[in-house]
C-alpha cells in the first residue's frame, strides 16, 4: 500500500509538472501524455484543483492551467470569505476594485472586507493603488499586475500624483539632445537618447512626442515635416545679437536664418507660417503678396546676408 501511495504522489507531481510546462492543457492532452484512464486522470486533476495548483480556464471542454507553487501555497491559507474577496479582485483586472464594489459583489459586511483585504495585502496577493480620478479612493488589484492608465494616469503619474519633476527631466534630455545634434531629429532619435537615461518610468515614443509638444508650446523647439512626411524637430535659436526670440523670425526660410539654423531645403515657408490658415488667393494674406514665399522661390539669387524682410499685407 505504501508503494502504491508513493506511485500516486509521483504521478500527481508528474501531471502538475507536465501542465506547468505548457500555457494550457486539455483532458485529451493528458490522455495522450500518459494518463489514459479517465477516472484516474479526473481524480488527479481534481486533487490538484483542491490544492489550488490548477485553475480552470474553460469548463466545456475542460481546459486548465498550472498555478505557481508559491502562489498556490498562499491560496491554501485563505478562508472562504478571503477567497471570495480575492476572486472578485482578480476579476477586476488592471482596473482594480474598491471596497464598495467588493461589498456589493460579495454581500459581505464592510468590516469583513477590510479584514480580508488587509490579510491579502500581508500575503502579497493583492496591493492598494491610488486612483488619479479620485485621490481619496484606493483600489485593490492582484499584486503582480500593473494598473491601467485609467487608474495610474500612465507615464506622467507616480503614486496617484502628477510627476512634474520627471516631465521636466525628460524635457531637459530632449533639449540636450537637440543642442548636441544640430541636424533635425526624429521622434525615434529622441526616444533612443532618453532611453539611455533611465528614470522612474519607461516612456514610449508617443510619450516623447507629448514632451516635444510642450517644448513647441514654450517656443523652445520647432517641428517641420520632410518631403517624405516625417516629422522632425530642431532647437530654436535666439534672434540676431541675442535679442528675445521673434516668433516670426523662427519661421523664416533657411536662406534668411542664421548660418547653420537648418540643414537642407526641407522647410517651405508655407508649412511653418502661423498665418497659413488665413492665406488664400486674393485675400488680405495671400501668396501673391508674400515676401517670404517670393524670396524662398528666388533663394538661388538672394544672398544669405540680405536685409530684413518686412511683411506688407
Amino acid at each position: 500500500m505504501a508503494s502504491m501511495a508513493l506511485v500516486q504522489v509521483q504521478n500527481l507531481e508528474e501531471m502538475y509538472n507536465y501542465i506547468a510546462e505548457r500555457p494550457q492543457v486539455t483532458m485529451e492532452d493528458l490522455e495522450r501524455a500518459g494518463w489514459p484512464d479517465k477516472t484516474l486522470r479526473t481524480n488527479m486533476a481534481n486533487q490538484l484543483l483542491t490544492q489550488n495548483r490548477l485553475e480552470i480556464l474553460q469548463a466545456q471542454p475542460l481546459i486548465v492551467r498550472a498555478v505557481d507553487k508559491i502562489l498556490a501555497e498562499k491560496l491554501c491559507r485563505l478562508d472562504p470569505q478571503m477567497r471570495q474577496v480575492y476572486q472578485q479582485i482578480e476579476k477586476a483586472g488592471d482596473k482594480g476594485a474598491w471596497s464598495k464594489s467588493l461589498k456589493d459583489q460579495t454581500k459581505l459586511q464592510q468590516h469583513t472586507i477590510t479584514k480580508a483585504t488587509k490579510e491579502l495585502i500581508k500575503l502579497q496577493l493583492i496591493k492598494e493603488v491610488k486612483s488619479v480620478h479620485n485621490r481619496n479612493r484606493k483600489v485593490f488589484m492582484l499584486y503582480d499586475l500593473e494598473p491601467s492608465k485609467e487608474v495610474s494616469g500612465g507615464t506622467w503619474y507616480k503614486d496617484g500624483e502628477f510627476n512634474s519633476s520627471y516631465v521636466e527631466t525628460l524635457r531637459e534630455h530632449c533639449l540636450a539632445f537637440l543642442a548636441q545634434h544640430p541636424r533635425p531629429a526624429t521622434q525615434a532619435d529622441l526616444h533612443r537618447y532618453v532611453m539611455q537615461h533611465p528614470g522612474p518610468q519607461i516612456p514610449t515614443e508617443e510619450d516623447i512626442l507629448s514632451i516635444m509638444k510642450t517644448l513647441e508650446l514654450d517656443e523652445d523647439v520647432t517641428s517641420v515635416r520632410t518631403a517624405s512626411g516625417q516629422k522632425v524637430f530642431v532647437k530654436r535659436r535666439a534672434g540676431h545679437f541675442q535679442r528675445p526670440f521673434d516668433i516670426f523670425a523662427a519661421r523664416l526660410p533657411r536662406f534668411l536664418q542664421p548660418a547653420g539654423e537648418m540643414e537642407g531645403s526641407m522647410v517651405v515657408p508655407c508649412l511653418c507660417c502661423p498665418l497659413r490658415n488665413e492665406c488664400k488667393a486674393g485675400g488680405r494674406v495671400c501668396p501673391e503678396k508674400c515676401e517670404y514665399l517670393t524670396r524662398w522661390l528666388q533663394r538661388e539669387e538672394v544672398s544669405a546676408a540680405s536685409e530684413d524682410v518686412t511683411m506688407d499685407w
